[in-house]
This record gives C-alpha cells, structure tokens and sequence, in this order.
C-alpha cells in the first residue's frame, strides 16, 4: 500500500494517542495469518521479538507488515530484517524510524476477533521462523488456489 511521510506521520500520532490503529490488509504475503481484507490492529511497539508481525514504511513509500526474521547492526545502527510468510526473500533492512507499530490483532468478516497470542501464532511463527523452505510450499499454494 503506498503511503506518503505525512501519513506516516498521523499513524504514529493515531498509536500515541489511542494505543492503537486499525488498516486492512492487502495482498497474500502474509497469508495464511494475515488474509486479504483482515482488519490488522497495530499498537506501538518500544521491543520487537523475533517473530512478532512489524508494521513499517519503505523508503521508496510503501506500508508493509511482515514478520520479523532477526536484527542485525549496521554502522552501529540497529536494522530489523522483516519476511513476508510467502516471500522467498527478506525485505530490505529497516531502522527504527521506519517502524510504526507491532500487530496485535486481527478481525476478519463474520468472525471473532484473533489475537496474536494463541497457540497457533507461536507454533505458526516458529514454523516461519526454523523452516524458511515452507515459503516455497505456501506460495505455491497460494498462486494455485487463491491468485487463480
């Protein structure tokens, strides 16, 4: 989703002020966990874990929410390495400045609210996490079943 500094300016503003913010979802990166049209809650995030979803803008202007692979130092500036579950490769390294929040929770049509704390989001996360192959699986299925 393109997004503009102003923009991401009044969604860092919106967290300070409620606690949280509300964006649906676009595209099948994340997919299954975040599913096309989901409304995504994001609240702001002062500690990132390894495998926790990341709400962040590019530099060339793009809103993005993948999952945190690792962090890593870089001119002894800390930089987040997100993934999309069904990308092949890594997002390109992120500052803190780009970060706009963590994902908390997720409402879907017809459906309760899901917080990212059950079971399946720890098992799933670990899956992502120590098995990176299963992103070839999951893009296969998704450009089988969903895309098609």
């Amino acid at each position: 989703m393109p997004i503009n500094q102003e923009s991401v300016l009044l969604l860092k503003a919106i967290i300070e002020k409620k606690g949280y913010v509300h964006i649906p979802s676009e595209g099948f990166s994340m997919y299954p966990c975040i599913r096309q049209n989901d409304l995504c809650t994001f609240e702001k995030a002062s500690i990132f874990k390894k495998g926790e979803i990341g709400l962040f803008h590019t530099k060339d202007g793009q809103l993005i929410a993948h999952r945190l692979i690792k962090t890593m130092y870089k001119n002894e500036k800390l930089h987040y390495i997100f993934k999309g579950d069904t990308n092949l490769y890594c997002d390109e390294p992120v500052v803190r400045e780009q970060v706009i929040g963590k994902l908390t929770a997720i409402s879907r049509k017809n459906q309760k609210k899901v917080y990212m704390a059950t079971p399946f989001d720890y098992i799933w996360c670990w899956l992502m996490l120590f098995f990176p192959f299963s992103s070839r699986f999951l893009t296969k299925y998704i450009n089988q079943k969903i895309v098609s």
